[in-house]
């Protein structure tokens, strides 16, 4: 007589204070997308099935799996913005966001965007673009040309606290919402979406 043995994972807990279950529904390009399955006490601002978004940094998590986080490393995402969207260019809208805002340049200055990533560089070409800026190609130092470098150390003066990343992720949707990278072809990268 045979048996088969059949392993399961344990259950995830309900949520404890300030923590949130989560079912990651997408993934690609550093970010995960879901729904909130369940939210413990003192959650503010995130209830059962609202969209939410984070960092993929829990390894072994597969999608359609349910998983614990801290509601500050959770992203709210609005009704508008479609997961592909989310997955395709939250994190190089984020990068864009942080490059822009600390290289200052004004309407009609010639700008160029020096990044090792393509998106990150079309991205802030086209943020730079939506705020009046000439975004100009090439690797000249002419001078007068504002100079737009993706470096290590902005990414985390500009993304480091929670309340900085929400506020940047705001500032993301609403660009995309605006249209400002709709020239920028989305390169997601993502798994398959799973029914919610």
């Amino acid at each position: 007589m045979m048996t088969t043995e059949m392993t399961r994972k344990a259950p995830v807990p309900r949520p404890t204070i300030g923590r949130l279950r989560l079912l990651p529904t997408r993934r690609g390009r550093g970010f995960v997308v879901g729904i909130v399955d369940a939210a413990g006490p003192d959650t503010n601002g995130f209830a059962p099935r609202d969209r939410v978004a984070w960092r993929d940094t829990v390894a072994g998590v597969e999608l359609g799996e349910l998983v614990l986080m801290d509601q500050d490393d959770v992203l709210g995402v609005p009704s508008w913005i479609s997961d592909d969207q989310v997955v395709s260019y939250l994190g190089a809208g984020l990068i864009a966001r942080a490059l822009v805002r600390t290289r200052p340049f004004v309407r009609g200055d010639e700008v160029r965007v020096v990044s090792t990533d393509p998106l990150v560089a079309e991205m802030t070409a086209a943020w730079a673009k939506s705020l009046g800026a000439q975004v100009v190609n090439g690797h000249s130092v002419d001078k007068g040309i504002v100079a737009i470098h993706d470096e290590p150390r902005i990414r985390r003066a500009e993304l480091g606290s929670h309340g900085k990343l929400a506020q940047a992720a705001v500032e993301v949707f609403q660009a995309i919402r605006a249209g400002v990278f709709d020239s920028v072809r989305a390169i997601s990268g993502s798994k398959q979406s799973l029914a919610a």
